[in-house]
């Protein structure tokens, strides 16, 4: 499959990326990682990080096994565009934006489970580790204010096509923006390693 630069992975750490091998993205398109994602899986190409204690363990145990993104501290929080009551960001949105500012128009995003309904919606597959205590816990009211400045950046970044990977057993909340679309698991790993 021929990507011409114009694709990238971006990895959050919902539990439902735990169906995919990273290992068979590898090669295919950069892969911009979230935080923890060092931990399992040392190929990303970017890691982006925007919490003060995971930095702090990236800088303590990074390899120089890809670009590691630690934006300003201003740049750790949602647009001020969107709303002067900035919100604090996800490490996933920011590795979107890092992305597309490096030129990729088509971003596959795994393991971005605020989109979700249930309880799978705010699980993690670090919770409770190091860095993922119970003050880093997303709950569901979270998600609510998520997929409104997701909607806001997709409709921002009109050009860009954002396709979330999630288990088709799965129900998914509405996203408004007719960028945004959802791809199955099976579907995802089919078209990229074939």
């Amino acid at each position: 499959m021929s990507y011409q630069n114009k694709v990238a992975f971006i990895v959050g750490n919902g539990v439902s990326r735990q169906d995919i091998n990273l290992h068979e993205l590898v090669d295919k398109a950069p892969i911009f990682g979230c935080n923890a994602l060092y931990r399992d899986f040392d190929l990303w190409n970017y890691l982006v990080a925007i919490d003060d204690g995971m930095i702090a363990e990236l800088r303590k145990h990074y390899q120089n096994q890809g670009v590691l993104i630690i934006p300003p501290e201003d740049m750790r929080y949602e647009d001020a565009e969107y709303s002067p009551n900035r919100r604090r960001a996800n490490a996933g949105m920011v590795a979107m934006r890092e992305a597309i500012n490096r030129g990729h128009k088509i971003l596959y995003c795994l393991g971005f489970d605020f989109i979700l309904e249930g309880d799978i919606s705010v699980d993690n597959i670090y919770k409770n580790t190091e860095n993922y205590g119970p003050e880093t816990h997303a709950n569901k009211g979270d998600n609510y204010y998520r997929i409104k400045y997701l909607e806001w950046f997709a409709n921002k970044y009109e050009d860009v096509k954002f396709v979330f990977v999630l288990p088709d057993d799965k129900e998914i909340k509405p996203i408004g923006a007719e960028n945004v679309f959802v791809m199955g698991v099976d579907t995802f790993l089919n078209k990229v390693t074939h």
